[in-house]
C-alpha cells in the first residue's frame, strides 16, 4: 500500500501550487513513474516537457530524489529557465514541483545509480 506516498506528494504539491503557481488542479490521473537511471548505461532523458496530448491535461510535474547525491555523479535534472539553465537541488528527499510546460532533463548519469520517482497533477485545459 503506497496511498501515504501518494497523500504526501498531493500534500506537497499543493502547497507549492498555492504558494507558487496557483493552477486549478483535479488531483493525479496517472499513476507514478518509478525511473531508475545506471551510470553503467549512461542513462539519461534528454530535453522535453510533460505536457502534451494526454487524456488529462498535465500542469504540474514533480519529481522525489531518493538518491544521496554522493552515490552517482551526473544525472542532475536541469531547466530552461528565466534565468538559463537551471539545476534542481540533489539531496535525498527533495520534492522538484515544476509546470509541465517547462522544458527539463536529466543529464547523463555517468557513476552509480539514480533512483527518482515522477508524477504529474492535472486539471482543466488551461485558458
Amino acid at each position: 500500500d503506497i496511498k501515504f506516498l501518494y497523500d504526501r506528494m498531493q500534500a506537497i504539491i499543493r502547497t507549492v501550487n498555492g504558494q507558487a503557481y496557483q493552477f486549478d488542479l483535479q488531483g493525479f490521473a496517472e499513476a507514478f513513474q518509478y525511473t531508475v537511471y545506471h551510470g553503467a548505461e549512461g542513462g539519461h532523458y534528454d530535453w522535453h516537457i510533460d505536457w502534451g496530448p494526454n487524456p488529462a491535461q498535465r500542469k504540474l510535474s514533480a519529481t522525489l530524489q531518493l538518491t544521496d547525491p554522493g552515490q552517482y555523479e551526473g544525472c542532475n535534472l536541469e531547466f530552461h529557465g528565466a534565468r538559463g539553465l537551471e539545476v534542481a537541488p540533489r539531496n535525498r528527499g527533495a520534492v522538484i514541483v515544476f509546470p509541465a510546460f517547462i522544458q527539463h532533463r536529466v543529464t547523463p548519469c555517468t557513476k552509480g545509480t539514480r533512483k527518482s520517482i515522477v508524477a504529474w497533477t492535472t486539471g482543466p485545459q488551461f485558458k
